[in-house]
């Protein structure tokens, strides 16, 4: 599913590149977000629905200049290459703010469901630190909208997880993080576990925090990310 990075690299003339979009829902100062918006170079067959995938950044790219997104993995990554098989959709949370507002996620969310090409059954979301925090947090509260969750390097509330039965889960985390504990991202995938989800713990020997360089890196990710349904589920 995954093309040779560096084959992605070379062969931009021959298969054009991802280009992201700067976009604009609502006022992002007050209830809206700026947002990246990555499509698929070839089109899809007319009428076809894509998967989707939401990904939330860290407490790094906090503001209200969408690209400083482009700084970390995903928006980095996809950045680099020439076609995807989803499309991708990266908010900006704004300065000061956490991913903790889930009615105005799930607002954004009917946005985008209403304004793309995309299945709604086939919503997968992650997010790394802050987002990984997040993935957490809004799969929880609503597991019912998405397919997948790939928390990176995140913490949860592990009684809010009690609602994850059946979910699947692919988290990551680096056993040397001194931001996000290690001991914490794992105490998080346990609990979905005990929980009833199907979850996947990927660990990184001597990784630190970017452990996401590493998990959006991993050659199954989207083979992954495209084997889920929320129907299925």
């Amino acid at each position: 599913m995954r093309l040779n990075l560096l084959l992605l690299v070379l062969l931009p003339a021959l298969s054009g590149a991802v280009e992201a979009l700067e976009k604009t829902w609502g006022d992002p100062s007050a209830s809206g977000y700026g947002y990246l918006l990555y499509m698929p170079v070839h089109a899809a067959k007319p009428g076809a629905k894509l998967p989707l995938v939401v990904f939330l950044h860290g407490a790094g790219e906090r503001g209200s200049d969408v690209k400083a997104l482009h700084k970390n993995n995903l928006p980095k990554r996809l950045d680099a290459m020439s076609d995807l098989p989803y499309v991708v959709v990266a908010p900006q949370c704004p300065a000061g703010q956490r991913w903790s507002d889930v009615k105005r996620l799930n607002a954004f969310l009917d946005h985008l469901l209403k304004g793309l090409p995309v299945d709604p059954d086939r919503v997968t979301l992650t997010g790394l630190s802050l987002g990984g925090m997040g993935t957490w947090t809004w799969g929880a509260a609503n597991p019912e909208r998405f397919a997948a969750l790939a928390p990176v390097c995140g913490l949860a509330d592990k009684e809010a997880l009690k609602s994850l039965k059946g979910m699947p889960v692919w988290a990551f985390h680096g056993d040397k993080d001194k931001a996000v504990p290690f001991a914490a991202g794992k105490a998080a995938a346990d609990a979905a576990r005990a929980a009833g989800a199907d979850v996947k713990f990927t660990t990184y020997p001597g990784v630190g925090h970017d452990s996401w360089v590493k998990a959006y890196a991993e050659p199954d990710f989207d083979s992954w990310v495209l084997s889920h349904r929320r129907a299925a589920r």
